[in-house]
């Protein structure tokens, strides 16, 4: 049989792990949950210790306390796991596998197969615990990643019931845990993957979410969460290029806002500004793109919506924004210029023209919306009125 150096594997597995979390550190200290996974890992270094020191130590220290160790390393993988995946774990779920663990340990001190499988199972039922954390997270982005680590997660757990049901049945196999054979070394290397491979994973995850998170600094408005003007212009440059015509602009206005700043407070405008953000986004919902370009002032994209859909996504907002009223306890109304295209035109042109219909609503009382009507429309209008005086 192929042998290999089970302590040696050890002091390896140690260096593999404390590197890993001295990694971690120096990367990314301050991302929540980074901390705890290293510490884990610094547990799971300092247990091997105590394993490949086992032959010299008294047994309550080599055994007892070395698997309370493990337990303890396990429980703060599952707590940095609920950190990083926004989830609370309860407490009873981090202190009863190290209870259970030094109970079974201290009553079976002379019975090395029961505690394999005792230790393999409560193994099991942590890595169980942490893979029903990872599937019950509701936090977006990394969704590849997330399976993956649920995977590499649930497939250990099995694995560590298929090693309680082996030394069930074949206890003497691990009577030499220090041994040179293959059985040994695969388990302790076993133990390299699982560190390297979700540590991998984990870090992996962060760095996805802190771009994630860059990005969304970078494109979405701080206040509302909708894109701001230069994500906005972006995104919607690209969706005229892609011909969606007819398409429709909104220009919204809110009526008499810096009124509402000086009589209320800032406080109550920037409320106001993310009520109505979520109104708008309800309103339009995925028919179109919403952002806001600065101030009280937000436009809308319409693609493949004609004036007359236009107009009347233009009177529900007015309706919404009027009804928050129930909900601000603020009278609230809006001014709307809308704009239509069949043809091809730039977004800053589109913007232009709904700009100045929004300007005609103002003039005309507010809470009202106009549409575009170009210089050429108008005067032919207007020559179609003048008296025959001939």
């Amino acid at each position: 049989m192929f042998e290999l150096d089970a302590p040696t594997l050890l002091i390896t597995l140690t260096a593999t792990q404390w590197l890993l979390a001295a990694f971690l550190l120096v990367q990314n200290r301050k991302e929540p949950g980074i901390n705890g996974w290293a510490v884990s890992l610094f547990i799971h270094g300092f247990s091997n210790l105590f394993l490949f020191a086992r032959p010299y130590l008294h047994p309550y220290l080599g055994i007892v306390f070395y698997n309370a160790c493990v337990m303890v390393a396990f429980s703060f993988s599952h707590w940095a796991l609920g950190q990083v995946f926004a989830r609370d774990i309860p407490r009873w779920q981090l202190a009863l596998p190290v209870v259970l663990s030094v109970v079974l340990m201290a009553s079976h001190l002379d019975d090395i197969g029961s505690r394999v499988v005792y230790v393999s199972l409560i193994v099991s039922m942590q890595l169980a615990l942490m893979t029903r954390t990872i599937v019950r997270s509701t936090n977006t982005g990394g969704q590849r990643l997330k399976r993956w680590l649920m995977m590499v997660m649930g497939g250990f757990s099995v694995a560590y019931i298929g090693r309680a049901t082996f030394a069930h049945f074949y206890p003497d196999l691990f009577t030499q845990l220090l041994g040179t054979s293959l059985l040994q070394a695969g388990l302790i290397l076993s133990g390299i993957v699982y560190s390297v491979i979700n540590t991998l994973i984990i870090f992996l995850y962060k760095l996805e979410r802190v771009h994630e998170k860059l990005h969304r600094e970078a494109t979405r408005d701080s206040l509302t969460g909708l894109l701001n003007r230069r994500a906005f212009l972006a995104k919607a440059k690209r969706r005229v290029e892609t011909a969606a015509f007819p398409l429709s602009v909104l220009m919204i206005d809110l009526d008499d806002f810096k009124s509402i700043n000086d009589s209320f407070g800032h406080s109550v405008g920037d409320k106001v500004l993310i009520h109505c953000a979520d109104v708008f986004e309800q309103v339009v919902d995925d028919d179109g793109i919403v952002g806001r370009l600065g101030g009280e002032e937000f436009a809308v994209v319409l693609p493949y919506c004609d004036g007359a859909r236009a107009q009347q996504i233009s009177a529900g907002l007015l309706r919404a924004v009027q009804n928050s009223r129930a909900e601000l306890e603020i009278s609230l109304s809006a001014s709307i210029g809308v704009t239509t295209t069949s043809e091809a035109m730039d977004i800053d042109g589109l913007l232009a023209q709904a700009d100045d219909a929004l300007y005609q609503a103002k003039h005309d009382g507010k809470n009202t919306f106009k549409v575009y009507v170009s210089v050429l429309e108008s005067v032919s209008h207007d020559a179609e009125h003048i008296p025959n005086i001939a």
